[in-house]
C-alpha cells in the first residue's frame, strides 16, 4: 500500500500524518508535523467568523504540509476539520479559499464522525472492550460509550478547553466558587444523557493533547523519569485529582514552571483537568488510559477497510 497523507485542522493546531501500512493492520508512520495555532484565537465576532488573517495562516500552514505529502509521493492526501470550521459562519468562504489556494476539498467532521473515528483508532490499537472514550480537542469534547468492543452512543459537546477556560476565566488562580460553577455547569450538561449511566465504574479511553499533557506532568513530577510512549498509559483517579488541584492553586506564570507542563497548554490546561476529574467522578470511573492516537490514525484505518 501506499503512502497516505493525513491533515487535521484541529482547535488547537493543525497536524499533517504520512502513514502507510506496515504488516496485517499495523500503521507504519512515516512522516508527522504539527503547526502550533489556535484558530479560535483569530475569530473576529462572537458569530463567529474567521478572520483574513486567520485564513491566511491556515492556507499557508495546508500548503506547507502539502509541499511534504508530494516529498514522499502520496497515494492519496485527505484534509479534515473539526469543531473551530465546523462552527465558523464564513466556513464556504474558507473552504472555498482552500480549494482556490491548494486544490483540497476540505471535509468537516460532525461530532459523530470525529468521535467515531477516534473509536476506530482506539479498536486497532489497543486492547479493551467496556469503557468510555473521551476525545478533548481545543473547542470541543466528543464522548462514546463502547459495549463489548461496538460503538454504543455518542455526544459531541462544546466543551473544550479553550470555550470552558474563556467562560469560567480559568487562566489564572482558581478559586472554590468557580471550580464549583464548572462543575454544576458540566454535570447540567452530562444529565442531559441518560446512557452515560450505563457506563458506570467503566475505564475512560481519553484522545487529545491536553490529556497527554497531563499524564506527562504526572510521570515527570511523581514518577521522576520522561515517557517516551503515552500510548496504553493509566491514571487513576487521585493520580488526576492531585494534578488537578496543584494546577488550579497557580496563576499562569506559576503554571509554566512546573515540569512536564507545555508553555502552549498552560492557559487552558486546569480546563482539561478539571473537565475529567469531574467525569471520573460523574461516572465513577477508577482510571484514565491515554490513547495516542486520534482522528488521523482512525481515517488511517477507515482507507484500510476500503
Amino acid at each position: 500500500m501506499k503512502s497516505i497523507g493525513i491533515i487535521d485542522l484541529g482547535s488547537n493546531s493543525l497536524k499533517l500524518l504520512i502513514a502507510e501500512q506496515k504488516h496485517s493492520k499495523k500503521i507504519n508512520v512515516l512522516f508527522e508535523k504539527k503547526h502550533q495555532i489556535r484558530l479560535s484565537d483569530y475569530y473576529i465576532d462572537d458569530i463567529p467568523n474567521l478572520s483574513a488573517i486567520g485564513i491566511y495562516k491556515l492556507i499557508l500552514s495546508i500548503q506547507s504540509f502539502k509541499e511534504k505529502c508530494k516529498l514522499f509521493e502520496c497515494d492519496k492526501i485527505i484534509v479534515v476539520a473539526t469543531e473551530t470550521l465546523r462552527k465558523c459562519a464564513n466556513k464556504d468562504v474558507i473552504l472555498n479559499e482552500i480549494k482556490k489556494e491548494t486544490g483540497f476539498e476540505v471535509r468537516i467532521l460532525s461530532g459523530y464522525e470525529e468521535s467515531y473515528l477516534g473509536y476506530v483508532s482506539t479498536v486497532n490499537t489497543l486492547d479493551y472492550s467496556n469503557y468510555f472514550l473521551v476525545d478533548m480537542g481545543g473547542a470541543s469534547v466528543e464522548i462514546a460509550l463502547v459495549k463489548n468492543n461496538k460503538f454504543k452512543h455518542y455526544a459531541s459537546l462544546p466543551l473544550g478547553p479553550i470555550p470552558l477556560s474563556s467562560r469560567f476565566n480559568l487562566f489564572n488562580k482558581i478559586s472554590p466558587f468557580t471550580k464549583n460553577e464548572f462543575k454544576n455547569y458540566i454535570y447540567n450538561e452530562f444529565n442531559k444523557y441518560h446512557w452515560l449511566k450505563q457506563g458506570k465504574n467503566l475505564p475512560i479511553v481519553t484522545i487529545g493533547g491536553s490529556i497527554k499533557n497531563i499524564a506527562q506532568i504526572h510521570i515527570c513530577n511523581h514518577l521522576g523519569y520522561t515517557e517516551s510512549s503515552l500510548h496504553n498509559f493509566q491514571m487513576n483517579y487521585s493520580d488526576l485529582s492531585h494534578i488537578n488541584n496543584k494546577l488550579c492553586s497557580l496563576d499562569y506564570n506559576e503554571r509554566i514552571n512546573i515540569k512536564g507542563v507545555s508553555k502552549k497548554r498552560a492557559d487552558v490546561i486546569c480546563a482539561s483537568s478539571n473537565f475529567m476529574k469531574y467525569f471520573m467522578l460523574y461516572t465513577h470511573s477508577k482510571k484514565i488510559i491515554i490513547n495516542t492516537y486520534g482522528i488521523r490514525e482512525g481515517i488511517f484505518y477507515s482507507c484500510l477497510e476500503e
